[in-house]
C-alpha cells in the first residue's frame, strides 16, 4: 500500500488550518472526551442562584427553629417567615415595612397617601398605588414622577321605565379614559372627583358623570336611547340607539400631555325583526351595529396596565333586542365589550346577560370585564340596555415607593402558653440590605409573658448563614419580666443605628417557650 512519509521539520500553524482537520477543535460540540481546564471557561455565563440562596436560607431557618424546639422540650412555639403581616401587631409596631419579598425594615414611607393604598413589586422596585372609587384627596409630600389613570362615568343603558316594551335598547356608552406616564408632580394636595355611573331608576337613562384629577376631565360615557327607536346619548364615547336611529356621538376631551382614549360613537339600532338595539361606545372602540336577532356589541375598552393588574377601562355597554336584557356577541366579550347573546327570553347567565321579558340590562359588573352587558364596575362600563347601570369613574395614581430609612420596632401579635411559662428561645434570619449589621447592637430581641406590657431581652449569637442570609438566636433564656395568665407570648425586634448607610432585613421569627 502508499506510504507517506513525514520529514522531521516543524510543522507551523499557518501550515496546518481549522480546515484541514477532520473534526473542528474550536466547535465545542466535537469536544466528546477530557476536561476543559477552568481556565479556559473565562467566557461562561455565571448562574444566578440568588433565589435558591433565599430557598435554602428559609429551610435553614425554620430546621433550627425545628431543632430549637426539641433540643430545649418547649411547650409550644410560633414561627413565622413573614409570607403576610398576620403574625404582626401593626398597632404595638413602629416604622416598620413589610415588603413583598417578604421580610421587614425600618422606614418611613413618604408615598402619596388617600384612597385606598396598596403596593406591589416588579422585579427589584416596589410601587406604592392609590387608588379612588370615591371622592377624596390625594397628599403628596414630594416631588416624584407617576403614571395616572383618569376615566369617567358610563352612561346607563336606554330603555323604559318598566315592561319589555316593542323594540330592542342602545348600550350606554363608556366613560372617557385619560393615562399619562412619567408626569411629575409636586408636594401638594390634590382633588380626585369620581364621577359616577348613569343609574337613573326613572325613564330616562342618564349618562355618566365626569372623573376629575390633576386639572383634567374624564368625562362620562353618553346613555343609550331615552324611548324606544331614539338616537343614543353623547359624551366621551357615545351610547348606542334603538331601532333605526343612529349612535350617539363620542368627544375626546382635551387633556394636554395626557394619552386620551375617547370619541367613539354608539352604533345604530337595527329597524327589523327583533329590533337589536346599537351598542355604546368604548374606549377602545365604537359599538356595534343591533341586528335583526342580537343586540350590538358594546365597543371594547382600553387595556392599560396599571397598580399591577391589566384590565380594559371604559368599555360600551350591549345593546338589547326586543324582550332582552344586555345583548351583544360573546365573541368580544373577552375585549370587555359586552356579553352574552340577547334572545326574545333572554340570554344566558354564563356569559354575563340575565335579561328577560322585565328585567333590565346587565350592570357593569366587576373585574376585567370578560362578560356582562358592560365591563368592569369602577371602570367607567356603559350599562347594557335595557336599563344597565352604567360603572362608575375611577382614578389610580402609582409610583415607587419612597422609604427613607428608620429605626424600627417590630411587635408580634400574641399567642397563649399552655402552662405558666419560665424559659424562652428565639431564632432569626436577617439580611443586610445596606451596611453590615452587628449583632446585639444594630438589632435586639425581646420575649413577653404577659401580652407585651414588660420585655425580657435576649442575647443572640450566631449560627452561621446561606449566602446572604445570616441565622442568630438565643436558648433557654430565663424570663425575667412579669408572667401573668394567660401567659399571653410575643417578641419585639428592634432595628438600630438605621438609615441610608445601614438597613438590617428581618426576614424570619420563631419564638419557643417552655
Amino acid at each position: 500500500m502508499p506510504r507517506t512519509t513525514i520529514r522531521s521539520e516543524d510543522i507551523t500553524a499557518a501550515q496546518v488550518k481549522t480546515a484541514d482537520m477532520a473534526v473542528d477543535p474550536t466547535n465545542a460540540s466535537n469536544l466528546t472526551s477530557g476536561s476543559v481546564p477552568l481556565a479556559q471557561l473565562g467566557n461562561a455565563p455565571a448562574t444566578d442562584v440568588t433565589g435558591l440562596q433565599d430557598d435554602i436560607a428559609l429551610l435553614g431557618f425554620k430546621v433550627a427553629a425545628n431543632g430549637s424546639f426539641g433540643k430545649y422540650n418547649l411547650v409550644d412555639q410560633t414561627v413565622d417567615a413573614f409570607e403576610d403581616a398576620t403574625g404582626v401587631n401593626a398597632g404595638a409596631s413602629t416604622d416598620a415595612i413589610r415588603h413583598a419579598n417578604n421580610y421587614y425594615s425600618g422606614g418611613n414611607d413618604t408615598s402619596p397617601t388617600g384612597g385606598t393604598v396598596t403596593t406591589y413589586t416588579s422585579g427589584a422596585t416596589t410601587y406604592s398605588v392609590n387608588t379612588f372609587l370615591t371622592s377624596g384627596n390625594l397628599v403628596v409630600s414630594d416631588t416624584r414622577n407617576v403614571t395616572a389613570l383618569i376615566v369617567g362615568g358610563g352612561g346607563q343603558g336606554g330603555g323604559l321605565a318598566a315592561g319589555a316594551g316593542t323594540y330592542g335598547f342602545g348600550g350606554g356608552g363608556g366613560g372617557a379614559v385619560l393615562y399619562r406616564t412619567g408626569y411629575s408632580i409636586t408636594a401638594a394636595t390634590y382633588s380626585m372627583v369620581i364621577g359616577e355611573g348613569g343609574n337613573e331608576a326613572s325613564s330616562t337613562p342618564e349618562a355618566g358623570s365626569d372623573t376629575t384629577g390633576f386639572g383634567v376631565t374624564a368625562t362620562g360615557g353618553g346613555r343609550g336611547q331615552i324611548v324606544e327607536g331614539a338616537q343614543g346619548g353623547t359624551g366621551g364615547n357615545g351610547g348606542g340607539a334603538g331601532y333605526s336611529y343612529s349612535g350617539g356621538t363620542g368627544t375626546a376631551p382635551s387633556a394636554t400631555g395626557w394619552t386620551v382614549y375617547a370619541g367613539n360613537d354608539g352604533s345604530a339600532g337595527y329597524n327589523g325583526g327583533a329590533h337589536g338595539g346599537g351598542g355604546g361606545g368604548g374606549a377602545g372602540g365604537v359599538g356595534t351595529a343591533g341586528t335583526a336577532s342580537l343586540g350590538g356589541a358594546g365597543g371594547s375598552g382600553q387595556q392599560i396596565t396599571i397598580g399591577g393588574n391589566s384590565y380594559y377601562w371604559g368599555a360600551g355597554g350591549a345593546g338589547s333586542v326586543q324582550g332582552g336584557g344586555g345583548g351583544g356577541t360573546a365573541g368580544v366579550a373577552g375585549l370587555g365589550g359586552a356579553g352574552g347573546a340577547g334572545a326574545a327570553t333572554g340570554g344566558t347567565a354564563s356569559v354575563g346577560d340575565t335579561g328577560n321579558s322585565i328585567n333590565n340590562g346587565a350592570d357593569g359588573i366587576v373585574a376585567t370585564g370578560a362578560n356582562g352587558g358592560a365591563a368592569g364596575a369602577n371602570t367607567g362600563s356603559g350599562g347594557g340596555g335595557k336599563y344597565g347601570y352604567g360603572g362608575s369613574g375611577i382614578v389610580i395614581v402609582e409610583s415607587v415607593q419612597n422609604v427613607i430609612g428608620a429605626d424600627m420596632t417590630l411587635t408580634s401579635t400574641t399567642t397563649a402558653a399552655n402552662t405558666a411559662p419560665t424559659k424562652g428561645d428565639i431564632v432569626m434570619t436577617y439580611t443586610n440590605g445596606s451596611g453590615t449589621a452587628a449583632i446585639n447592637t444594630d438589632f435586639t430581641a425581646e420575649v413577653s409573658a404577659d401580652g407585651g406590657s414588660t420585655w425580657t431581652a435576649f442575647t443572640l449569637a450566631a449560627e452561621g448563614s446561606t449566602g446572604t442570609h445570616f441565622i442568630v438566636s438565643a436558648h433557654n433564656t430565663t424570663i425575667t419580666s412579669t408572667i401573668t395568665a394567660p401567659y399571653n407570648m410575643a417578641y419585639r425586634i428592634k432595628t438600630l443605628n438605621q438609615g441610608a448607610a445601614k438597613e438590617t432585613r428581618i426576614q424570619g421569627v420563631s419564638l419557643g417557650w417552655s
